[in-house]
């Protein structure tokens, strides 16, 4: 029996576990190769650190592509920025969009608010692409000089490069504080604020003071209280019997006034009737002679 290897049987082996291993590479990327209209890209203004090709890219947290290409800008298109761009692979079985339509619904979408944006996967030092609505990022895309190669949708700073910005910007601030003349101020605020409070404190021994003699004067009047009130009742009777007095005397003159009166008009009917009467007496009178002397 031969113990001298195939070295055919080898080699065919080989050929054939080499062959299906390309086809099996071809389909795997045949998603990314088909059409240009399945590609997107965008640019971002920041360090894209924790994405490289092949990392996912989700729409509103849904997986429908992935990561293409990653390249600085200047590379691909002909500009003087420093933008990275990121070219990404969609999912034909994820999107079902027609090509003749993709880039106008993507373009809708654009003005609604799509962004697309790094996200990081936990403190795994590790990232992803998401494309969600951000109506606050409409009026502030990147500006770009040249025309895109395949549909664009504008980008919009990751949350930790916004943080990175805000501390840099705060740094940048306190850096230009004068804390000893912070320091002076407080100092006078300080002692401006004692003497505040002394005031305070004065101002309040005062009105303790002046509250204690009011209640002392609102006590000591109201134990004159009852003295007063029996007084006054006292001199409102004395008021009333003098009114009652006054009717009485007011009465008597008036009686004698109509008297009086009485006699001055029988006066003068008489002096009308008997002229010569100032000389002399009255005379007689007789009823049942007509006023005639007997």
């Amino acid at each position: 029996m031969s113990t001298k290897p195939h070295y055919f049987a080898i080699g065919l082996f080989v050929l054939a576990a080499t062959a299906l291993g390309l086809i099996g590479i071809a389909l795997l990327g045949s998603d990314a190769l088909r059409s240009p209209s399945n590609f997107i890209e965008t640019y971002v203004d920041e360090s894209v650190q924790g994405i490289e090709v092949g990392t996912p890219f989700k729409l509103r947290g849904v997986k429908v592509g992935n990561v293409s290409a990653i390249a600085i800008v200047s590379s691909v298109y002909d500009t003087s920025r420093m933008y990275v761009m990121i070219r990404v692979a969609l999912d034909e079985n994820a999107i079902k969009l027609e090509s003749d339509t993709f880039k106008g619904r993507v373009d809708e979408q654009v003005a609604r608010g799509l962004r697309l944006k790094l996200v990081p996967q936990g403190i795994t030092g590790l990232s992803f692409l998401e494309a969600d609505i951000f109506p606050d990022a409409v009026a502030d895309p990147l500006e770009i000089d040249w025309e895109p190669e395949y549909t664009y949708i504008p980008s919009t700073p990751s949350t930790l490069s916004l943080l990175s910005r805000s501390l840099e910007r705060m740094a940048a601030q306190l850096d230009t504080v004068d804390l000893a003349l912070i320091g002076g101020h407080i100092e006078s605020f300080t002692s401006n604020l004692n003497v505040s409070i002394a005031h305070i404190e004065e101002i309040t021994g005062n009105a303790a003071q002046v509250s204690g003699e009011v209640a002392q004067n609102f006590r000591q009047a109201s134990a004159d209280l009852p003295t007063m009130t029996t007084d006054l009742k006292e001199t409102t009777g004395q008021l009333q019997e003098m009114i009652g007095s006054s009717d009485r005397d007011i009465e008597q003159i008036l009686s004698n006034l109509r008297y009086i009166t009485d006699d001055a008009r029988e006066l003068v009917r008489m002096l009308k009737r008997y002229p010569g009467m100032l000389l002399s007496e009255p005379p007689d009178q007789n009823p049942s002679l007509g006023g005639k002397k007997q």
